[in-house]
């Protein structure tokens, strides 16, 4: 058997992935014996990352990983043990194209890119490739898995499920990180204090064999249903803290991007409204009509405002452009280990290869983890999983309320996942007029025109057939 595995990255210039998957590779004992296998359709990116790679790889000492690359993902898939999915074609464009459409018609979206046309459309332009990725897969390196990183997470890896049976997947999101996500809910009800240069925290034995953290639900849209420590339900403690956090939200000026903009407000009412507490209010609360803006009284705190292109894709300018000279020595390659950091990716394939025993949050079927949904509902569950991939730990039962919003995602995801295969223009309205957001059949008639036209070059020709 291989010392390492070898690991393929599909879009090495990812904004999120690029960097920390380096870290990772050349810093993590296990990982370190393997192949790194980058590919980007960027030459010049391409290019850029290589050379990071090594020199990570040289001021590590990380000699034995053997790290490569190409602009065919084709050239080195040959006999890998993981492929990644991180890429993604004119983010910014295309989803600032989505939400100024969509919000002509009334729809706010704040992240443009699960739910909502602009989830539905990325969907339309990502799930083609994805699967094209899976063929070649399933004849390259047929023993792999696929680990999706690609928004819509959920919608990909139903589309994986549904339509690429023959190569194993599951799907990821780096919100509900372990076990960051489990520190953070420990140390905000009080269970226990972690220190503040703590980069990977774990919990002494005692307390966190007491700590029940149940979270479950569609990813973006995940919810706790329980919070106990020692059988003392502690739901009110977090009930608690969004409350002081959203009285302090209003003493400073609301921050000018819509994603982390009065979540702790949102994140409130959605609380008292559900009885759960949401994990992702950057994203849930795009899932919900509430704060859409619709009705006659004033939504509190504010309807949601939209997307900012213009920021995401100044953040990623900046981002690669502290890449290029970390690359090209105008920075000290010391500094990106002092500041830099694994990925969620990186860490469950280090723990799946070494066999760990490390539990992560993963999309994937239900399999009855979720006592009231069937199971091949795709859900972000904690998992237990090795080389045979992963295994959900049972949550029990979602309550009513946040059980049929989620039949609705799930839904809406599922008819956009069959959409984007078929091409089938009445199956996308469908789609449109089962997502929680829409609400009207001729604006949703028109969106449809209007995105097919204005996103035409990067979609299937039989679209317009």
């Amino acid at each position: 058997m291989k010392k390492g595995p070898k690991v393929v990255v599909i879009g090495a210039g990812s904004y999120f992935f690029g960097r920390p998957v380096i870290y990772n590779m050349v810093s993590s004992p296990i990982l370190r014996q393997g192949t790194l296998a980058l590919v980007d359709i960027n030459p010049e990116t391409l290019s850029t990352m290589l050379k990071l790679g090594q020199l990570a790889k040289d001021y590590a000492g990380a000699q034995q990983l053997e790290i490569i690359g190409s602009t065919d993902r084709r050239e080195v898939m040959q006999d890998a043990d993981f492929v990644v999915n991180s890429f993604s074609y004119r983010n910014t464009y295309y989803r600032g194209l989505d939400t100024r459409i969509a919000a002509r018609y009334g729809i706010r979206m704040c992240s443009s890119d699960t739910i909502g046309p602009g989830g539905i459309f990325r969907a339309l332009r990502e799930l083609p490739e994805v699967l094209r990725i899976a063929k070649d897969m399933h004849e390259l390196a047929p023993a792999a898995w696929m680990i999706n990183f690609v928004n819509p997470t959920s919608v990909l890896g139903i589309g994986l499920m549904r339509y690429a049976p023959q190569i194993k997947s599951f799907a990821l999101c780096d919100g509900n990180h372990m076990p960051y996500v489990r520190a953070h809910f420990m140390r905000i009800t009080g269970v226990h204090q972690f220190s503040a240069d703590d980069h990977f925290p774990v919990p002494p034995p005692e307390k966190d064999s007491k700590f029940v953290l149940n979270i479950a639900g569609v990813n973006h849209c995940t919810w706790i249903i329980k919070c106990s420590y020692d059988g003392q339900d502690l739901m009110p403690k977090l009930r608690e803290y969004l409350h002081q956090k959203a009285l302090e939200e209003y003493t400073v000026p609301p921050n000018t991007k819509a994603k982390p903009r009065l979540n702790f407000n949102y994140a409130e009412q959605l609380m008292d409204i559900y009885g759960a507490y949401p994990t992702a209010t950057s994203h849930t609360k795009e899932y919900v009509p509430f704060f859409q803006g619709y009705g006659v009284s004033p939504v509190i705190p504010e309807p949601l405002i939209t997307f900012d292109a213009f920021n995401r894709a100044e953040e990623m300018a900046a981002a690669w452009q502290k890449t290029t000279e970390l690359a090209d020595g105008k920075q000290p390659i010391a500094e990106f280990f002092q500041h830099g950091h694994g990925d969620h990716a990186t860490d469950i394939i280090e723990s799946m290869w070494g066999n760990l025993g490390k539990q992560f949050y993963i999309n994937c079927p239900n399999r009855n983890a979720v006592e009231n949904l069937p199971p091949d509902a795709f859900l972000e569950l904690l998992c237990d999983l090795d080389m045979n991939g992963p295994r959900p730990r049972p949550v029990g039962s979602l309550p009513r309320g946040i059980l049929g919003l989620t039949q609705q995602i799930l839904d809406t995801h599922e008819l956009t996942a069959q959409a984007a295969v078929t091409c089938d223009r009445q199956l996308l309205l469908r789609a449109m007029m089962t997502d929680p957001l829409v609400n009207n059949i001729g604006d949703a008639k028109n969106i449809i025109a209007e995105l097919l036209q204005g996103e035409r070059e990067h979609l299937p020709q039989e679209w317009f057939d």
